[in-house]
């Protein structure tokens, strides 16, 4: 690449934007189609757009800081950042166990959208460096963070039982089993019959090592647990 190209992909000419704008599309549908494939909530077409509008934005802001000579260009790059947090904000989902789910989703579109203003200002070094970071967090790291939760001293699980009996019973199981109970939330529910049962969120450690489908298949064949999940 020659320093004439350099200069000129640098400043804000119509084939400097023609090439910030594909090179968002290139970089936010890579991390889009990356976390569609995890059947996420925002995938492909949501970070290629996301993507595109903050680069879109940045240079809207650049272009009348150089066509008046006056004001900020970082002004509407920060109401791109707010406007994130906004769409972020909608693919956050907690279910009714009170697990919340989407927030990898959302600091990713975060992440997506400062790339797409880097490349509007023209920083390509550090919008393809950040990019490369993203994608090894979003796609290789994940897998060494999936293994360390799978072999976890820690469990959260979510269980319904038939009454307060066997409730008790399943608590007297895992301090049996070396477990200790760290935190527990219990409410009282009506199943289909009509009759009493009782819902719990609970984290569990135990000392001796075990695997999640272990302790999930162990206590899931306990009289009295009517049903049983790790969340």
């Amino acid at each position: 690449m020659t320093l004439e190209t350099i200069d000129c992909l640098s400043k804000l000419t119509a084939i400097s934007i023609v090439f910030r704008i594909v090179l968002s599309m290139l970089l936010g549908g890579v991390l889009g189609y990356e976390r569609g494939k995890k059947r996420r909530p925002a995938g492909l077409r949501t970070y290629l757009v996301v993507c595109i509008g903050s680069c879109l934005a940045m240079m809207t802001g650049v272009y009348l800081n150089e066509l008046t000579g006056a004001g900020d260009a970082s002004r509407i790059a920060a109401q791109v950042i707010s406007g994130i947090g906004f769409l972020g904000a909608g693919t956050i989902l907690v279910t009714k166990q009170n697990q919340v789910k989407g927030l990898t989703t959302a600091a990713g579109l975060w992440a997506a959208a400062c790339i797409g203003l880097a490349l509007g200002a023209g920083f390509y070094t550090g919008a393809i460096v950040g990019f490369v970071a993203l994608w090894l967090a979003l796609g290789i790291l994940s897998i060494m963070d999936n293994h360390l939760y799978i072999n976890s001293k820690m469990i959260n699980l979510y269980g319904e039982f038939k009454d307060i009996s066997s409730f008790s019973l399943f608590i007297s199981e895992v301090k049996k089993d070396s477990g200790v109970v760290c935190e527990i939330e219990t409410t009282k529910m009506k199943n289909l019959d009509g009759l009493n049962t009782i819902s719990a969120i609970m984290t569990l450690k135990f000392n001796e090592k075990k695997t999640h489908s272990q302790i999930i298949e162990a206590y899931g064949q306990m009289n009295g647990v009517v049903f049983i999940e790790e969340l």
